[in-house]
């Protein structure tokens, strides 16, 4: 019935920023489209990141169900380590399954949402519940990569693809790669949070001028040398801006934590983005036209899409790891602020559209089958 409320199982995978971000952008359009709706999100995300995302504590149950791969640091993979989890994983997935059967029937659930784990999907098969899974990719694409270099990846991605098969319905966000594991795909706009702030309102609360040259540092954490860090502080007449937990001791820069502005309206203010391509940062890039400076980022296949988007979308300099982690980042960015500024033109309302498919899906109780869109 329209009127009844639905309870909906939400789980996010701890992996990254940008599968954190959108799913929470997507839940809070859902709060404002149902605000009697009350999701229960199953994640090990930190209260911080939830609280910033909805403005409040939601409904949350703290596991940890898959991690995606396993990470050294905010730009380097561990694929031992991956694979080794991943493999313990798969062994224990048919307990992993009950338990979340047991939940589902006990919390009396009606539609599971996925970011982008595989198994929420088996055990909603299990419950005979509709399934819906929102990504750029499965995990099954990304650790299909490996397994010419090392078989032992047969094994999890074949567990990937079987829960991926029993999803009801795959939200396919752009900048996607394969999702062809999931039987049903429809295609989406971009989900990314748009700045509430102008460039001006935001630089007269930092305390900055209009044509101070500004550039947002957007990493997790940031190891550099103390050679690095002098490189750094040799630079002339640009404020860096960050956010914790990353430190960044150079003078003139201007930590985030405290002021009472959002992320997005950062990227907005600042002139370019010093980063690593994930889905999250470059996302708000595009919705900001914010130019970006972009860095490698381990063995990950979904790095070529976003590159492909960032060069053919938003003004960008690539610098190599080399000078990056050598703290030589003036002639990038004086590259970078040197050339025109690009202004995508991309819908970025994904977030509405897929919580209104996630509310019409809940009352429904059917997935609206279509062919997957290319």
């Amino acid at each position: 019935m329209p009127g009844d409320r639905p309870a909906i199982a939400y789980y996010i995978t701890p992996h990254g920023y940008g599968h954190a971000v959108r799913s929470l952008e997507i839940l809070r359009r859902l709060s404002d489209l149902r605000p009697d709706v009350e999701p229960t999100i199953i994640s090990d995300l930190p209260d911080s990141l939830l609280e910033q995302g909805l403005g409040r504590l939601p409904k949350l149950r703290r596991l940890r169900l898959e991690f995606g791969l396993y990470q050294n640091d905010s730009i380097q993979f561990d694929l031992e380590k991956s694979l080794e989890l991943l493999s313990g994983l798969n062994a224990e997935s048919e307990a992993i399954i009950e338990r979340e059967v047991s939940f589902l029937k006990r919390e009396r659930i009606q539609v599971v949402v996925s970011d982008i784990g595989w198994l929420p999907f088996e055990a909603a098969a299990r419950c005979g519940l509709v399934s819906i899974g929102i990504s750029n990719f499965t995990w099954d694409w990304i650790y299909g990569a490996y397994v010419d270099k090392d078989p032992r990846w047969a094994p999890v991605i074949s567990g990937c693809r079987s829960g991926y098969r029993k999803c009801s319905l795959f939200l396919r966000l752009p900048m996607h790669g394969d999702c062809s594991a999931c039987p049903n795909i429809e295609d989406v706009p971009l989900v990314a949070r748009k700045a509430g702030k102008s460039r001006s309102q935001v630089r007269s609360i930092l305390g900055l001028r209009d044509d101070d040259r500004v550039v947002l540092v957007s990493f997790v954490t940031l190891q550099l040398s103390q050679a690095a860090i002098r490189n750094l502080k040799a630079i002339q007449d640009t404020v860096f801006l960050y956010k914790g937990p990353m430190e960044f001791d150079i003078p003139g820069a201007v930590k985030l934590d405290e002021a009472p502005i959002s992320f997005p309206d950062a990227v907005g203010a600042a002139d370019a983005v010093l980063t690593k391509p994930g889905y999250g940062i470059v996302s708000e890039c595009l919705a900001q036209s914010t130019p970006i400076i972009y860095t490698e980022r381990g063995d990950m296949v979904e790095y070529d899409v976003l590159v492909d988007t960032i060069e053919q979308e938003l003004t960008s300099v690539f610098i190599d790891s080399r000078n990056f982690n050598a703290g030589n980042w003036e002639p990038s960015i004086r590259k970078a602020l040197s050339l025109p500024r690009r202004a995508p033109a991309r819908r970025v309302d994904g977030a509405d559209v897929c919580a209104q498919r996630i509310l019409a899906l809940s009352q429904t109780g059917t997935s609206g089958r279509k062919r997957p869109n290319g």
